[in-house]
């Protein structure tokens, strides 16, 4: 199971949904063909989020490839751009978080510096 599914199952962006409905509910065959391509390029995009998370929870791209139904050299070259992408952001977010993380941990020290020295001043 996917590490950022451990707490649920995915949200699935509103767009999607709505283009979903368009698709297969609209009336006008023009519009729900219309809402079809959409959701094509849609759903492109959704299976490139999913194959990051595929990658970062350790599959390989031949897993990756048969579960699309390509090689694994399709997968990659398909995919690999949004993978690096999502590693990048990933690393970015650790990059902030241990940042933050250095930034409180640096005030907690001084607070308890200052108040051991403050109460170490005689009391008048």
């Amino acid at each position: 199971m996917s590490g950022s599914q451990r707490d649920g199952a995915r949200k699935v962006p509103p767009l999607l949904t709505q283009t979903w409905e368009t698709a297969t509910t609209d009336p006008d065959p023009l519009v729900a063909l219309g809402a079809t391509r959409a959701l094509a390029a849609l759903l492109s995009t959704w299976e490139a989020k999913l194959a990051s998370e595929a990658v970062a929870d350790g599959a390989t791209w031949e897993a990756i490839g048969s579960s699309v139904g390509v090689s694994r050299q399709a997968a990659w070259e398909r995919f690999h751009h949004d993978v690096d992408e999502f590693r990048r952001q990933v690393k970015s977010a650790a990059r902030t978080l241990k940042e933050r993380q250095r930034q409180e941990w640096k005030e907690f020290r001084e607070d308890v510096k200052h108040r051991a020295l403050g109460d170490r001043r005689p009391r008048r």
